[in-house]
């Protein structure tokens, strides 16, 4: 068991509101309202604090409309009607009486200095749920948790049996709200980044090329999984990244088909296993800059070469997916971007060798065998991108496919414009033979 100092000393140093400034997180609170005219939009700040994780790590739609990186537990309400802001901070900030002063106090200077309209002990919650509640209005939120209940259903509101529990205790007091899940709303009104956003994405993007490269390197047969993730880990810290935006991605064989890879995200050993000759490894990184997020990969062997029949595949794999990126641009939908993909696939089916290219042609061009087939967002989360895809988004163009029982998968980070597509992640190689000289 740590010394309980030596803990609260790792914990003493906290960081203020930076680079962002209060106009543009004030336009982000006013497009909100905006957005959720009807209603009020309530959003919570991560309660949980975690000894294993590499710092804290604040909600993504707390600290877009905040800037506050740091607040533990406060709640930021948005009236659409209004349009005014009430920030709830906790009346006991995590460590506070050892010395960690928090990012903000409630009282006017910190309503000035953040902008926000109402800077307030959370005391004051419910009462401003009491006032809100007489005329019923709507109350939005996002999910906070995994998407999983927390209780049974026979604990939970039948309004919302898939909230989180503090939405639940909000219902229980004051059930005539109406309320309802907007993650995806909220993502909407991150899709297109300002100038600080797409710096620090870009940012992103270049330390995630040098994590994936290093990745890479130390793929080979008889290494462990989180031997390679670890060494991913390391080189975005080396390269000025905040660490990884997720932990990494070095799956293996069977741990390569999707979609077993999500298998990790409930397992204690993250699907670690040892890397075997002759298998293809899902190699899916992202180093995280100012809390916004790279994202890249490639498949590539264990071995350091590719067998006879993975050469063929993957090689066809790669010229599809360069077809379907000649295809990104603004006003231009995902499944447009597949048949462009897929009629590449299909112009290789008369010259294909072997039988494992033959089957992937025949399986990958029915949109049906290829179903986590993708392309996402990527700004401070990753979600599903609009239809069509609007000028000013980033996104990764990310085909997932597998073919007797082994996986393919290529991704890059893009920047969406009139045209074309930005490639956000140059340097890395894509071809067979590109990615075995890499290796060496």
């Amino acid at each position: 068991m740590r010394d309980t100092w030596f803990i609260v000393s790792i914990l003493l140093v906290a960081t203020f509101v930076g680079a962002i400034d209060n106009a543009t997180i004030g336009a982000r609170r006013t497009r909100a309202a905006s957005a959720f005219h009807d209603g009020i939009l309530l959003v919570h700040a991560l309660s949980r604090l975690d000894i294993a994780a590499d710092g804290y790590r604040q909600d993504p739609y707390f600290y877009y409309l905040t800037g506050l990186e740091n607040t533990v537990g406060a709640l930021l309400a948005i009236d659409g009607k209004s349009g005014e802001s009430w920030l709830f901070l906790p009346d006991h900030p995590p460590f506070q009486k050892r010395g960690l002063q928090p990012e903000a106090l409630p009282g006017a200077d910190a309503a000035k200095r953040l902008g926000i309209h109402h800077v307030i002990d959370w005391s004051e919650l419910d009462g401003f749920l009491s006032r809100e509640a007489g005329s019923a209005p709507r109350m939005y939120y996002a999910d906070d948790a995994s998407g999983y209940p927390e209780l049974p259903a026979n604990m939970l509101s039948a309004k919302a049996p898939k909230a989180p529990l503090w939405i639940q205790g909000i219902l229980h007091k004051y059930p005539s709200f109406e309320v309802k899940e907007v993650s995806d709303e909220l993502n909407a009104l991150m899709f297109v980044q300002d100038a600080s956003e797409m710096a620090a994405l870009r940012s992103a993007a270049r330390t995630t090329v040098t994590a994936l490269l290093a990745g890479m390197h130390a793929i080979r047969p008889g290494v462990h999984q989180r031997i390679v993730e670890s060494v991913v880990e390391s080189a975005c810290w080396s390269a000025g990244a905040h660490g990884t935006d997720f932990w990494p991605w070095s799956m293996t064989g069977e741990n390569a088909v999707f979609p077993r890879p999500f298998f990790s995200l409930a397992l204690y050993d993250h699907l670690n296993t040892e890397l075997r000759r002759g298998e293809l490894v899902r190699l899916d990184v992202g180093c995280e800059w100012q809390h916004y997020q790279g994202d890249l990969g490639r498949t590539v062997p264990v071995s350091g070469h590719y067998s006879d029949d993975q050469r063929e595949t993957w090689n066809i794999f790669v010229a599809a997916y360069h077809a379907g990126v000649a295809a990104l641009r603004g006003g231009v939908t995902a499944d447009q971007v597949y048949e462009v993909w897929r009629s590449e696939l299909l112009r290789h089916r008369a010259a294909v060798k072997s039988t494992l290219a033959q089957h992937a042609i025949d399986s990958w061009s029915k949109r049906e065998n290829v179903p986590f087939w993708q392309s996402h967002a990527t700004n401070l989360v990753a979600a599903f991108p609009p239809a069509p895809l609007p000028v000013g988004m980033t996104v990764n163009f990310e085909p997932i496919a597998s073919v007797d029982g082994q996986g393919f998968f290529l991704e890059d980070m893009y920047l969406i414009i009139k045209n074309g597509a930005e490639l956000l992640t140059s340097g890395v190689p894509y071809s067979a033979e590109e990615i075995e000289a890499e290796m060496r």
